[in-house]
This record gives structure tokens, sequence and C-alpha cells, in this order.
């Protein structure tokens, strides 16, 4: 025990295990509308799991404690467990979740996603070894299927880690800051029934920006949607209207009501709450409307949040809890709403990922 802590590199291995959690806090504080939120998070979290067990071996006599040391396997013993089953756990859960909000909302295609990814892990895991096994042994066409495995594997693959990035930061954007008061709050607006009255769903949305409300005295909600085509008001009105009903005075309401998607959202709120706020000297901060609190379904958050970004706008994010079965599916069409909005990014990689599966094969060929 006195030699591991005594050892120079000890000070040095601590040092180390820091700079993740470090760099972590950093990011979300400065700037956590990134996947590199996400990022940090995961390798933060490791660094103090390993942080901890270092701590623990190197100042505490395990060895004098049996049963000290016991549990500290056992708990050990859990975590990788924990580790190693979330795979299957989270393909159970796609499924499961995908089979019953088929059963609720029928099998539209836009409710198959999660159900579809779900049976795509476990074909990627099951089928394609096997698939690929049989296809590349075949003459002449065999290297060719070869090469062309090699590039869906490493897409699929840069996929799996930007969509896990995506999910985790997602999640830490919506940990409240305790510390931060906002003088906007901005709720999004979705459809209507019978295109007047908010939907349960846009309800929650709702009410959870009217809680913001209350913890931040003196702010103010801005109820952010247009009218479509098949409603006979604007989402706004329907959204000013339910907060009404709930006590939120109506001072303390603003209107936004010709936008038509996120980005619009974002946009025609910032613009408003720059006239309001240049009108009525209520601005905080250089740019006027200081840091706004953003108030979606929890799987939309953080999109919204990078729009905010994109718009200029400095954003935290909140989000309405939504049923499990129906966020999963809709959080991987969020996913592809965001490869969409990183398109850019995502070509450069994938060409990157052509080009190295190209060189690959054609020096594993020449060789």
């Amino acid at each position: 025990m006195e030699s591991l802590t005594s050892d120079p590199v000890f000070p040095l291995l601590i040092a180390l295990l820091c700079v993740a959690p470090v760099a972590f806090a950093i990011v979300r504080v400065r700037e956590e509308r990134t996947l590199w939120l996400g990022f940090w998070a995961l390798a933060g979290a490791a660094s103090l799991v390993v942080l901890i067990e270092v701590l623990i071996v190197g100042y505490l006599p395990l060895g004098d404690h049996p049963l000290a040391q016991t549990a500290n396997l056992v708990v050990m013993g859990i975590l990788l467990v924990m580790l190693l089953a979330f795979p299957a756990v989270l393909v159970v859960t796609l499924i499961v979740s995908g089979v019953r909000l088929i059963r609720r909302e029928g099998a539209r295609p836009a409710n198959l996603l999660s159900l579809g990814l779900g049976v795509a892990m476990v074909a990627y895991v099951l089928v394609w070894p096997l698939l690929r096994g049989r296809l590349t042994g075949l003459p002449v066409v065999g290297s060719v299927l070869d090469l062309l495995f090699g590039i869906s594997a490493g897409l699929i693959g840069v996929a799996g880690v930007a969509f896990a990035l995506y999910t985790v930061s997602g999640l830490v954007a919506q940990v409240p800051h305790p510390m931060r008061r906002y003088r906007y709050i901005v709720a999004l607006g979705s459809g209507l029934i019978d295109g007047r009255r908010v939907t349960p769903l846009l309800a929650h949305r709702v009410d959870r920006a009217i809680w913001a409300w209350r913890r931040n005295p003196g702010s103010r909600i801005v109820m952010s949607g247009g009218q479509g085509p098949d409603e006979a008001v604007s989402e706004a009105s329907a959204m000013r209207d339910y907060a009404l009903g709930q006590g939120v005075p109506a001072e303390a309401i603003l209107c936004e009501e010709r936008s038509r998607n996120t980005r619009e959202n974002i946009r025609f709120s910032r613009d408003l709450i720059r006239a309001t706020a240049t009108g009525g000297g209520e601005a905080r901060g250089p740019r006027g409307e200081g840091r706004i609190l953003v108030v979606s379904d929890d799987y939309h958050v953080f999109r919204a949040l990078l729009l905010a970004r994109e718009a200029g706008v400095r954003a935290d994010g909140l989000g309405a809890h939504v049923r499990l079965y129906f966020s999963l599916n809709a959080l991987v069409r969020e996913w592809v709403a965001y490869v969409v909005l990183r398109k850019r990014a995502f070509t450069a990689i994938t060409f990157v990922v052509l080009a190295v599966n190209v060189l690959l094969w054609v020096v594993t060929n020449l060789a």
C-alpha cells in the first residue's frame, strides 16, 4: 500500500484521471450544445470510477479487512456486468418499446424506427458475420464484396458512436443549472387537437415551462408556434389559453405565432425577445436577450439547442417527460434530423471511411 502511494507515478495517474471530469465541467459550463458534452460525460464517468478505485486501493488497507475487500470486488463486478449487459438491454428495450408503440399508435412508417433499429442491431450481430463470411468467399467478386462490407461496417460504427454521443449529450444538456436564472422561457409548440386545443404531449411542455416560470420570478413565457393549414388558431394561442387556465397571468406570456418548424421557433422567438427586451428595458447580457431556457419534449430538446446555437442564441434546455416507448422512437427520428443538420460533417466522414477502406483494400490485394 505504502509503495503504491509513494510511487512517483501515483500523483501523475491521479492527475490524468482528473482530466476528463474537469474537461466535462468546462464544456458543461461554457458550451454544452455539442457532442463533446456526451464524450466528456462518458469519459469523465469512467475516469471517476477508476479514480475512486485507485484511491481506495492506494489509501485503504483492504488487505487487512477481507469484508471490505470483498465488498469492493462485488461493486466493481456489478459495474462490469452492467457495462457488458448494456447493449443487450438496449436492443431488448428498443424492440419491446417499438412493438408497444405500434400496438398503441399503429404501424405507420414513422412508428417503426425504434423497432427497426433494434432488429437491425440483432441482425448486425447474428446475421452480418455469417453473410459476410459466405459472400466474401466467392471467387472473383468476393474481394469486392469484402470491400463493400468493410465500408458498411465503418459507416455503421461511426453512426453508432455518434448516436450514442448524441443521446448522452441530450440527456446531460437537460440537467438543470441550479445557479442560473432565466428572464425568458421559450415553450416550443406542436400540433393541436381539433385545431384548437393543446394535445396531452403539448400540455406537458407548457406545464414544464410553467414549472420553470415559477422558479424564475419576474420571467416571461414565450409560447412559440404558428398556425398550420388544418388549425383554427395558432399553436401559441392555444398554449397561451392553456397556461392562463393554469393560473399564469397574461402579462407573463408572449406569443410567437409565425413559426412552422423548430428552426423558426428559435429564430422568431429570438426576434420577439429582443424586441420586447429593447422596448421594455428588460435586457440582460450583452446581446440583449441574455440566456433563455428552451422547453420541449425530452427527446427534442438537444436538437432545439443545436439550432439555437446556430441562430446565435445563448440557451439552456429543459425537457418535458415523454413515455419511453414513444420517446425512443422519436429519439431515432431526431437523430436522423441531426444527421441532416450536420450533413457536411457526416459527408466528410463518409469520404474518409471510403478512402481508408479503399486504400487498405488496394494494399491488401496488391500485396
